[in-house]
């Protein structure tokens, strides 16, 4: 999924993700120095999310293991263990 930052004001056109995203750092200093809105903190926060996942050379994710549960879960074979799942999601939400 592609998170295309903008700002308001400043749509877009065809241009290409780099230029986009070299307009757009512009536009972020330009408006460091002025009160900013909670649309631009947010766009901040986005343009800063899109740069963290498009510098990540490494992925999270396990493939062959998504493959293994989509076939389990297709299959119907996937047992789950309610109460498990329960303390485990009670411990990993109070940490």
């Amino acid at each position: 999924m592609k998170i295309t930052p903008t700002l308001p004001g400043n749509r877009p056109t065809s241009a290409t993700g780099t230029e986009r995203s070299d307009k757009s750092t512009a536009q972020t200093s330009a408006t460091s120095s002025t009160t900013l809105s909670a649309d631009d903190i947010t766009q901040a926060g986005l343009q800063t999310a899109q740069q963290t996942l498009n510098s990540d050379t490494q992925s999270d994710v396990d493939y062959d293991k998504v493959a293994q549960m989509q076939a389990m879960l297709a299959s119907g074979n996937m047992q789950v263990d309610t109460d498990q799942l329960a303390g485990d999601m009670l411990s990993f939400f109070q940490k």
